[in-house]
């Protein structure tokens, strides 16, 4: 759908005369009012006395002759109504799409609609250029003829009298088009075509699915996310071959740890997201962000004005139930607004898996048992209030959130001992404050101010050790699974943060941005368990870290906005304050302080109607993060010592506008990329002794390649996209260097996904939808250790896996009431699919789904 309001969108309110016959085509509007868009600047009206509409945007006008049949049912029973419909344009004036916006009956509702998906028009144009747009029909059955007007004599046409009718009959409808959207390119399209290095994915068809977050982002050219189970288990994600922390996550451009979404990206309920933002590699300064290998923003649901609600609930297989819930109030296009969403997800992860287990002599048996300690719950919710369009603020926000996990731990990292009672936690609370102000014609200020509290919790204090079936079958030397000892520990943080951004508008086509974003992170905790009452509580003493990133940004549109072009700069500041036990006894400060500067510039040329060039650059500076320098909390432990990761980062890419042709729309990118990165940060170490060290280089090359193809009218519809990349130690020395120029061991490096779909309209009902739908994932198989170790018959490695989704939605939309249901099997062939050596993921599972939106 295409948004309302975007820097290149301007809305037209236009109203039409009907057609003179229904073999004539619609003339132009009679009037036409535009408003300003800060581009375009087009403003007043036109009739057919002034002046034509501005060069700068001109409507579309209908062209074609196609009657709308009355239906036969409604004109022998005397009916008359009034339809209207959302038309969906492409750049050649060819209806894509009709949707019924007011209804009058299924008859009246199917009649106009599919006659109007064989209208034509004179495409809308910005600046002399057709672009697509959306408009909205009235179409009025009428049985009475209505009175037509007095001819006008001319030389070239002499008066006629009218021909007068003895008796009631169907005659031509009338038609107003009441309102259309020019679009020059939808926010989403704008975005892609920009210079900046950004993939956008709509997760509107993804919100009738049971998929998580985690599945949809997988789905993508350039991703990996690697899962240690099922639902709630943790994830690792990695994005044109830089991994975990070196990728920035938001939510609204917001850190999403400090959103409310303390468990991760992979397990943000895909309901309450509109769409998802990938920057590979090259991080606009907006973000604030010291990001190594790019960032993911995803962007919530936008507020239209009126009362809107929407609820989904998901349900299936091993005991997972999902529900969101979302509303939201909007008196007026401007002014006051309100909305809140809350979300709850439990599951058992009781999937079975295969295992070795002792058999009542003691010796290991291959065995197919259900996980039976995976459990997971989280729920949590927020609230929003806000104001638009005041004298002081254009926008002014407050936001309120809080959420909490709960999950069991399974199994070690390589499923090799169970564990039947480590179970962790998660709380998360915190509040944000927004504001934006136009300060003049050319200056814009938003400013951010947010605050974060997470406690996280780990208790392992089992007593007994317990085999695959869940069986107690021997009691502990000392208490604790995970190993070292009992634990039951708490960490607190808090988290202050700030974001300034400032825009000038230099000259026409000339833009300067500037970024500040500062970070304060305090970390203090408890261990209950210690050894001995004596011990120090290394968790005890209070940590904080700071950060500060500065950005500075010039984007420049040149010949005509064929080319675009951004140089930017960064600047980072790191002060972290800790204290450290020493072994014998009392304490010692580590404090450190860093100062780094780093930055880029992007391009984007068009080389013609369909095509167009970007290139992108970053030297890129990542910060440890609070999680790295501090420890989790968890199983990982403190390094006060780690150093920032650089990266030069690059991306040349060659991609098409949607193509719409007879045969359908197209759309096609092809990607390369390289990533020449050192001092990268690693979790290393085994058992309970993890910490994260400065330990090696790397060297990523790959090209990823992307298509997709629409037919006429949207009936069918096909995506996929392909991976390869080849990441190489880049180490001469130190721990990796004996593996200098290797492959970097446990990686995917070869990975593929594809989806078709089709979409049924007007099958029972006028408005009603029925989409059946099929996916599949392939990755080429991987060695878990180093290539150049021991034979290749003897070394681990994960065979080729290829999984495959099917299922079937149907949605039905009654005035502003939409009702969905979608049955999904997942993992159709029940294949063994493995993220990690040895961690068996859900096999064949299925799924029921509901959603209810108004």
């Amino acid at each position: 759908m295409f948004l309302p309001v975007t820097p290149l969108a301007l809305l037209l309110s236009v109203a039409s005369p009907p057609p003179a016959s229904p073999s004539s085509p619609e003339q132009a509007p009679a009037g036409a009012h535009a408003a300003a868009a800060p581009e375009l600047e087009a403003s007043g009206s036109a009739t057919p006395q002034e002046a034509p509409p501005t060069d700068e945007v001109q409507v579309p006008r209908r062209i074609d002759s196609v009657v709308v049949p009355y239906p036969e049912a409604e004109q022998a029973a005397r009916r008359e109504g009034e339809v209207v419909l959302r038309l969906t344009l492409d750049e050649a004036g060819v209806v894509t799409d009709s949707e019924v916006v007011r209804s009058a009956g299924p008859a009246f509702d199917e009649a106009v609609r599919a006659a109007s998906l064989s209208f034509r028009f004179e495409p809308a144009r910005v600046r002399g250029e057709p672009v697509a747009c959306q408009i909205e029909l009235v179409h009025t059955f009428q049985l009475d003829a209505p009175p037509r007007p007095e001819p006008v004599a001319t030389p070239e046409a002499p008066t006629e009298e009218p021909a007068a009718t003895a008796e009631a009959t169907a005659t031509a409808p009338e038609e107003k088009q009441l309102e259309t959207t020019v679009s020059g390119r939808s926010d989403a399209e704008r975005q892609r075509q920009s210079a900046e290095a950004v993939k956008v994915v709509s997760v509107q068809r993804a919100r009738a699915r049971s998929v998580d977050m985690g599945q949809v982002l997988a789905a993508q050219e350039g991703v990996e996310v690697r899962r240690t189970g099922g639902l709630g288990s943790s994830a690792s994600f990695t994005l044109n071959g830089l991994t975990d922390d070196q990728v920035r996550f938001f939510l609204d451009g917001v850190p999403l740890d400090l959103s409310g979404y303390p468990f991760g990206i992979a397990n943000v309920p895909v309901n309450l997201v509109d769409s998802i933002q990938l920057y590979r590699g090259v991080v606009p300064i907006r973000y604030g962000a010291d990001a190594l290998g790019g960032a993911v923003n995803l962007t919530s649901t936008p507020l239209e004005p009126g009362a809107h609600g929407a609820v989904s609930l998901q349900g299936g297989a091993f005991g997972t139930f999902r529900l969101t819930l979302g509303g939201g109030y909007k008196p007026a296009p401007t002014g006051f607004y309100a909305r809140a969403h809350f979300f709850a997800d439990t599951t058992k992860n009781n999937y079975a898996i295969d295992v070795e287990a002792a058999d009542d002599r003691g010796n290991l048996r291959p065995v197919t048992i259900k996980r039976f300690h995976d459990g997971y719950e989280a729920l949590g919710g927020g609230v929003e209030v806000g104001f638009t369009e005041l004298s002081w603020a254009d926008r002014f926000v407050l936001r309120a959130f809080g959420s909490r996990n709960d999950k069991q731990l399974q199994h070690n990292l390589v499923m090799a001992a169970p564990y039947g009672e480590a179970t962790y936690d998660a709380d998360s609370l915190g509040a944000q404050l927004l504001y934006a102000k136009t300060l003049s014609p050319t200056a814009r200020l938003d400013a951010l101010a947010g605050y974060a509290w997470q406690a996280t919790r780990l208790v392992d204090v089992a007593e007994w050790g317990y085999d695959w079936f869940g069986n107690r079958t021997f009691p502990r030397e000392l208490p604790g699974e995970i190993g070292g000892g009992a634990i039951d520990q708490t960490v607190w943080q808090q988290t202050a943060y700030g974001r300034i951004n400032v825009g000038w508008d230099v000259a026409p086509s000339h833009s300067l941005r500037l970024a500040l974003a500062p970070t304060v992170t305090t970390r203090t905790g408890e261990e209950r368990r210690r050894a001995s009452p004596s011990d120090p509580d290394s968790l005890a003493p209070r940590r904080t870290q700071l950060t500060f990133v500065t950005g500075l940004e010039y984007q420049v549109d040149l010949l005509d906005d064929a080319l675009e072009v951004i140089v930017f700069g960064k600047d980072y500041v790191y002060q972290g304050r800790a204290r450290q036990p020493l072994a014998v006894g009392g304490w010692v400060d580590k404090d450190k302080g860093l100062h780094q500067l780093g930055g880029g510039a992007s391009m984007r040329l068009r080389l013609g109607t369909p095509l167009y060039l970007k290139a992108s650059y970053e030297r890129a500076t990542r910060l440890p993060r609070a999680d790295e320098v501090f420890g989790n909390g968890v199983l990982v432990l403190e390094n006060l010592d780690l150093e920032p990761e650089h990266s030069h980062n690059l991306n040349l890419s060659l991609s098409t506008v949607p193509l719409r042709t007879r045969a359908g729309s197209f759309r096609g990118e092809v990607n390369g990329f390289a990533r020449f990165a050192d001092n990268l940060i690693l979790l290393t170490g085994r058992d309970r002794d993890w910490s994260y060290q400065n330990v090696y280089g790397a060297r990523i090359l790959g090209v990823e390649l992307s298509a997709g193809w629409a037919s006429p009218g949207g009936l069918f519809s096909v995506d996929a996209n392909a991976t390869a990349q080849d990441p190489r130690n880049a180490s001469g020395k130190g721990t990796f260097g004996d593996f200098d120029g290797r492959r970097l061991p446990n990686r995917p490096w070869l990975f593929a996904n594809a989806t078709a779909r089709m979409s049924l309209r007007g099958l029972a009902l006028a408005e009603d939808e029925l989409s059946p739908f099929w996916s599949t994932r392939y990755v080429h198989g991987f060695f878990r250790n180093w290539e150049g170790l021991g034979l290749e018959s003897t070394k681990d490695d994960l065979d080729a896996q290829f999984v495959q989704t099917a299922g079937v939605g149907y949605r039905v939309r009654r005035g502003k009431l939409t009702v969905g249901l979608t049955a999904e099997l997942e993992n159709l062939t029940d294949a063994k699919v493995f993220d990690y050596y040895g961690v068996e993921r859900p096999g064949r599972a299925g799924w029921l789904k509901g959603t209810l939106e108004y």
